[in-house]
């Protein structure tokens, strides 16, 4: 072979050398490329998974018993849900402290979830007959009015936390207004309720409605405290949105004066106010196809980001609907989270959070 032949036979191998060479470096460039762009994609999937951006992932939110298709919303919800409420433990006629079996099967349905789960109590009186008392003081007045009652009342609430097993207990006791001396006896159950529940090794929170008398108040750090943050309009009068900034903020520096950890609820859903005097509770699911039925034209007020509408229905009768939905929630939440407050959702249930 002759030394012309043979060098070129050695340029030609190099040639080829460096081609694959420079097609192993460029495979590599691209896999690397490649990789960056699945991290990147598979980041903003995993964000996207955050169904509330401007929420922690210290959500809780109520389950309640006469609507408990939740399970969708939960596992929307996914990571951002701590604490489930279950809503609620009620009195029978005999003053006696019980769980309507659908929440008893639901959360025996649901005991395995992977959340904080607290059986909410509150002093409704559900009556044999069908009859009901909501929100009744006067079943509260001979509950707490000294420590013996206190002391049984407290045995049958941390028994029946025990017997199903639950985290922990949320005690919902409501219009309780301006009566000084049921209030005193109820901070006082708070603070004995807590000691016990503590020596059980429970969780325990306290909802707290916006008119409450706090100035006058000395409620003590251990419990989470719960501000309900709406009903600032509701069917008690006039149209309206159930919450907006100002009353939101408002309602944070009135919990100022309360120690240790607290959290602010905002609500789903809206209300339906017909001219003949009837107001209907309504979720964002039930107002949305009340929108598409009557073809109204919805809009977002500026200020509380609610949606609201007009119709007339078959009866000749105006209607006004106001209702939130994610967009409205989420600046809820920014302003309580922009304050380091984490968020209780009443309710599960009717919401089109995707």
């Amino acid at each position: 072979m002759s030394n012309n032949v043979r060098k070129n036979l050695i340029f030609t191998g190099l040639i080829i050398l460096i081609l694959l060479m420079a097609s192993v470096i460029y495979i590599n460039a691209s896999s690397k490329r490649n990789n960056f762009k699945n991290k990147d994609n598979n980041a903003a999937l995993n964000k996207d998974k955050k169904i509330f951006k401007e929420s922690t992932n210290n959500l809780s939110a109520w389950a309640v018993y006469w609507d408990l298709n939740s399970d969708k919303e939960i596992k929307i919800l996914n990571k951002q849900l701590k604490n489930i409420c279950y809503f609620a433990a009620n009195f029978n006629s005999n003053n006696e402290l019980v769980m309507p079996e659908k929440l008893i099967n639901y959360y025996n349905e649901t005991k395995s979830y992977d959340y904080n789960k607290y059986i909410t109590i509150v002093n409704d009186k559900i009556n044999s007959d069908g009859t009901s008392l909501l929100k009744d003081t006067n079943l509260l007045k001979p509950l707490l009015s000294n420590l013996d009652s206190r002391s049984r009342h407290i045995e049958d609430i941390i028994n029946l936390a025990v017997k199903y097993d639950f985290d922990g207990i949320e005690i919902d006791y409501e219009q309780i207004k301006n009566d000084m001396e049921l209030w005193n006896d109820y901070t006082l159950f708070i603070d004995e309720l807590y000691q016990k529940t503590e020596k059980k090794g429970l969780k325990l929170r306290v909802l707290l409605e916006p008119n409450i008398p706090l100035d006058k108040l000395s409620f003590h750090e251990g419990p989470t405290y719960v501000m309900m943050c709406y009903n600032l309009h509701g069917g008690f009068g006039e149209p309206g949105e159930k919450a907006n900034p100002k009353f939101i903020k408002k309602l944070i520096e009135k919990m100022s004066k309360i120690p240790g950890k607290k959290e602010f609820a905002i609500a789903t859903g809206g209300f339906n106010w017909a001219s003949n005097g009837k107001t209907t509770a309504l979720s964002e699911a039930e107002a949305n196809s009340i929108l598409k039925e009557y073809r109204a034209k919805v809009q977002r007020d500026g200020e509380s980001q609610c949606l609201f509408f007009n119709y007339k229905d078959e009866d000749n009768i105006e209607h006004q609907v106001w209702y939130a939905d994610k967009a409205t929630l989420e600046s809820w939440m920014k302003v309580i989270t922009e304050k380091g407050y984490d968020i209780s959702i009443w309710r599960l249930g009717g919401n089109l959070f995707e």
